[in-house]
């Protein structure tokens, strides 16, 4: 989490790049290069240099063995179509789609992954469209099809070489009807069968069934390798945006700029979770599946502030349940200043803004302060909340910020990280990021530490003072690369700080960022 614009940037030596990251940039260039001709390629030209890079994520992928871990992470950011697709073509927008003669892609069917917002589009053969929002989404997407496929293959070589595969294949069986006998031939563990056949759901028979009839190779084409295409959709988003929240006057009014999810400021200043505490926490029980009630025994004798996160956390499914709530939680949300700017046809992703004066004393979380409240009531200052973006996209919605803001009075990041420290659900507060893109070390004074937050938090730590970096996909950085900055102490892997702090130093300094470079940032 970064405070800004109180700092300032100042350019010192040089530091070194890691020699382990040299095969990461052969991968890297290697695909830019090949969908940057404007061809199609097939997916089994990068899949030796794939395998090479050895991915920290993708550690078993030149053995025999079936990383199903692998597979699976790669399954979760794709289209849940993918097992019905051959041909993947990339672009910015819907116009590049229609002048290389996809004129009806507008009636083609949605294909979201389940853990990445990125939109996708299916004609419900063998074609999916991949939107992109910045070069990230292809150091995203490429290597976790590289991933997918050379998993998909393994698995079905295994089953072609069976008679259990064979009948797969002809529909004499399903996978259902199997189980261990499956499990057998792909030689995958009890715990790797299960995360599959749960992730696949209903789904199941059809997919097994797909991998045992053809191995994939994916056909896959970028439409446009024009950058500036990026910078214009995200300057059209925010020409919607503004015309969205015409009423408001965002370019005129004091504005913080918080980079986050679109749940955890609403559910602080809205009241929704506490006032249907008790529905939702019957809810939580009667339909429990991640072991709900069990953390609740714990906490159902504690007081209300204990309690409070579990709300929170129990709030989504409870409102999922029925659309009335949804419209009961968007109206208490407006009641207290908050309004929402959905999924643009310019950029998925959700924004939100908050007018400082309008957040009611009796509906916020109990644990803030409350002393200060009367002051807000007399500001007229907004919070511009953006559902956090993905790798590089990040600095193109914070240099359009940045650059139309007249008042700009903060801004504060917030995302999720890997950790080589600590376990899952702690607290990272670096201050230091590397940045794969422009290979420079940020060094930065964060305005919050652990004295900020330990007073909020059960049972999680918070480690502040931590070195990250920032990568430019999550498959792109190798288990070596790892060791070496667990070495040097580093303790983050992420993918939009590095982003973020590039475009403020655009911002500052009217000029492009170093490369390769130590920038610190000092209090002014």
């Amino acid at each position: 989490m970064l405070k800004t614009l109180i700092h300032k940037f100042r350019k010192v030596k040089k530091s070194p790049r890691h020699e382990e990251s040299r095969r990461i940039e052969q991968y890297i260039n290697a695909y830019h290069t090949f969908l940057n001709g404007g061809g199609e390629i097939t997916v089994d030209c990068l899949e030796n240099i794939h395998r090479v890079t050895s991915s920290s994520l993708h550690r078993g992928a030149a053995t025999d063995d079936i990383m199903v871990s692998a597979f699976l992470y790669s399954a979760l950011r794709l289209p849940g179509c993918l097992d019905r697709v051959n041909r993947v073509v990339i672009g910015p927008n819907e116009h590049v789609f229609r002048t290389d003669g996809y004129e009806d892609i507008n009636s083609w069917e949605s294909a979201p992954a389940r853990a990445r917002r990125r939109k996708a589009l299916f004609n419900g053969s063998e074609t999916l469209a991949v939107f992109t929002s910045s070069i990230s989404d292809i150091d995203d997407l490429v290597p976790a099809l590289c991933a997918y496929q050379i998993e998909w293959n393994k698995m079905h070589q295994r089953l072609n070489r069976s008679v259990l595969g064979q009948n797969l294949k002809s529909g004499c069986i399903t996978a259902s009807a199997i189980g261990d006998a499956l499990k057998t031939t792909l030689s995958i563990s009890s715990a790797d069968y299960e995360m599959l056949a749960e992730v696949w759901g209903d789904r199941w028979d059809k997919k097994i069934a797909a991998i045992a009839s053809a191995p994939k190779n994916f056909r896959v084409k970028m439409l446009s390798a024009d950058h500036s295409e990026y910078k214009r959709k995200v300057q059209k988003w925010w020409c919607d945006l503004l015309e969205y929240f015409h009423d408001a006057g965002i370019e005129q009014r004091p504005l913080y700029l918080v980079s986050s999810n679109t749940h955890s400021l609403a559910n602080l200043i809205s009241g929704f979770a506490y006032r249907y505490r008790h529905a939702l926490v019957d809810h939580a029980l009667e339909n429990d599946t991640e072991g709900l009630y069990r953390q609740w025994k714990w906490l159902r004798d504690e007081d209300e502030k204990a309690k409070l996160n579990f709300y929170y956390y129990a709030q989504r499914a409870f409102v999922e349940s029925d659309p009335q709530l949804s419209k009961i939680q968007r109206d208490m949300e407006e009641k207290a200043g908050l309004r929402r700017f959905g999924h643009d046809h310019f950029l998925d992703q959700e924004t939100q803004i908050i007018d400082l004066s309008r957040i009611p004393s009796d509906c916020i979380d109990t644990r803030l302060d409350r002393s200060n409240l009367n002051i807000l009531k007399r500001s007229r200052a907004l919070i511009l909340n953006i559902d956090y973006p993905l790798g590089f996209s990040a600095y193109h919605i914070m240099s359009r910020v940045a650059r139309e803001a007249k008042d700009l009075r903060g801004v504060y990041i917030m995302g999720k990280s890997a950790s080589m420290i600590g376990r899952v659900g702690d607290i990272m507060i670096p201050s230091e990021i590397r940045d794969e893109h422009t290979q420079n070390r940020y060094i930065f004074k964060n305005c919050f530490s652990v004295r900020n937050l330990v007073g909020y938090l059960r049972d999680v730590a918070v480690f502040d003072d931590q070195r990250s970096v920032s990568v430019r996909g999550t498959f792109l950085h190798s288990w070596d690369s790892i060791k070496h900055l667990h070495r040097d102490d580093f303790t983050g892997i992420e993918m939009e700080a590095g982003p973020y702090l590039s475009a403020l130093y655009e911002y500052i300094h009217a000029q492009p960022p170093p490369r390769e470079s130590e920038v610190r940032i000092k209090p002014t």
